[in-house]
């Protein structure tokens, strides 16, 4: 393993990541700041080998190592330009009850990490399609190499997007040969993310809870470390509806309105289907900016730009990349269902999702008791609290969009089956699941019981020791 290899591209990322944020005017927490870096950082060097491969620059260690010198360079350009760093407020330690759930956490990191570094890529869909291309690629220091002389019709894992194949080709090259530490990189960034999120919306005690019980869905854990477009998809879709409802309670600028298009647009990059779950977005969008009044030519823009964002990602995934770089016709026409009149299959798929992928035997090894959870919890707000704040309906309206979309992919994509993409689509819901359980109404009470339950013994302590100076 080249550990300096390694070192440039976490630099690399964070400089990349920065500097998109700082492009969009995006403010946070330094720990946040971090994180997201990080990940934004990892979607935008995969473009890398793509971009070399369009300017018919032989694809080597060289010529990567400056592809991506000269991507770091231009993004720190927005970063340089207005270097002003949050404010770094010292850390507190965590508390004693806290700990338990840190280790865990940690320990189930440590072994993901250790897991992708060590063992071989081992998917089906990735060996058949971006990890052989990725392969060949840094043996033949050419995307369209040899690998396309081979009889590929029993399979179409070569026409997906090159998200993959461009980062395994950068992490074969500068870090170890099985190339897939850039995963580690998104898993645990976006885990640090997610726990301090859950940490500024719920006690700790209840953070640490429920982001164990999420970093533990059996299926889900499984992915930080097989190498497929799922996970990474999930965290990117997820931090655009995050993004989307922070530009909602801040009324924000068109800046941070953009950013979480953007975000949207990394996810339809990496799996171009989100498109369809993507625009299911727009009646949630359309009906807070009928709310807020605004005026019809700026909602259209605003919608108009939501839209046109992950557009263009489809399109420079699909028309631009898969276009140039697979030198076999691809016709999107023969994936769609030929019978679109018969909606039963729609209402079918809609049934077996919940019959066979969520209850059932079969749904609980996959997903484990977490998706049960969320709905015995989401039942008693319903009934006792029935109250849900803004935060609360965008993650619900997000779960919606994610289980009716794909169904609607099933129904309009033969392709999209029920045991593989779409077992896998439905982990986009989860993390929507845990930002509502950070908002669910009896959620937010226990939390604030245990908070008044610390200050009260707290204070009683004080007033102890107060009177034991006083006598």
């Amino acid at each position: 393993m080249n550990f300096f290899g390694l070192l440039y591209l976490l630099l690399a990322h964070f400089v990349c990541g920065r500097g998109a944020l700082q492009l969009f005017g995006i403010k946070m927490k330094m720990l946040h700041l971090i994180c997201l870096s990080m990940m934004i950082g990892v979607a935008v060097l995969s473009f890398v080998p793509c971009v070399l491969q369009l300017m018919h620059i032989t694809i080597t260690l060289f010529s990567v190592l400056a592809g991506i010198a000269v991507f770091t360079a231009v993004l720190s350009i927005p970063m340089l330009a207005d270097l002003k760093w949050p404010k770094i407020k010292p850390a507190t330690s965590p508390a004693l009850y806290e700990w338990p759930f840190i280790i865990i956490i940690f320990f189930l990191v440590a072994v993901s990490v250790w897991r992708c570094f060590y063992y071989p890529p081992m998917s089906g869909d990735m060996l058949t399609g971006p990890e052989l291309i990725a392969e060949y690629t840094v043996r033949e220091h050419t995307m369209i190499n040899s690998v396309f002389s081979v009889d590929l019709s029993m399979t179409n894992n070569y026409f997906k997007s090159p998200f993959i194949t461009g980062s395994q080709i950068i992490y074969k090259l500068l870090v170890s040969p099985f190339g897939q530490l850039w995963l580690s990189v998104i898993f645990v960034s976006f885990s640090i993310w997610l726990y301090s999120l859950m940490r500024s919306f719920l006690h700790p005690l209840i953070a640490g809870f429920l982001m164990l019980f999420f970093v533990t869905i059996p299926d889900l854990y499984a992915y930080t470390y097989i190498i497929l477009y799922d996970y990474s998809n999930t965290v990117f879709f997820f931090a655009g509806f995050y993004f989307l409802y922070n530009w909602r309670i801040d009324e924000g600028g068109i800046k941070g309105f953009a950013f979480s298009a953007f975000l949207f647009g990394i996810a339809t990059y990496i799996r171009t289907e989100t498109l369809v779950l993507i625009f299911m977005v727009t009646p949630l969008l359309a009906m807070y900016l009928y709310r807020i009044k605004l005026q019809l030519n700026k909602a259209l823009l605003l919608t108009g730009l939501f839209l046109m964002t992950p557009v263009l990602f489809y399109v420079i995934c699909i028309n631009v990349f898969v276009h140039n770089f697979v030198p076999i016709p691809f016709d999107l026409g023969s994936q769609v269902n030929p019978n679109l009149g018969d909606m039963s299959v729609f209402f079918t798929r809609l049934y077996e999702m919940w019959s066979i992928l969520i209850c059932s035997s079969a749904g609980i090894k996959e997903y484990g008791y977490f998706i049960f959870f969320f709905l015995g919890i989401l039942i008693i707000d319903i009934f006792w609290i029935r109250r849900f704040n803004t935060r609360a309906i965008i993650a619900l309206y997000g779960i919606m969009v994610v289980y009716i979309g794909l169904a609607f992919l099933g129904y309009l994509l033969p392709p999209v089956d029920l045991v593989n993409t779409t077992k896998r689509g439905l982990f986009k819901a989860l993390p929507l699941m845990l930002l509502y359980l950070s908002a669910s109404g009896v959620v937010q009470r226990l939390s604030s019981g245990i908070y008044q339950w610390e200050h009260a013994n707290l204070q009683e302590k004080n007033d102890i020791g107060n009177t034991s100076l006083h006598e």
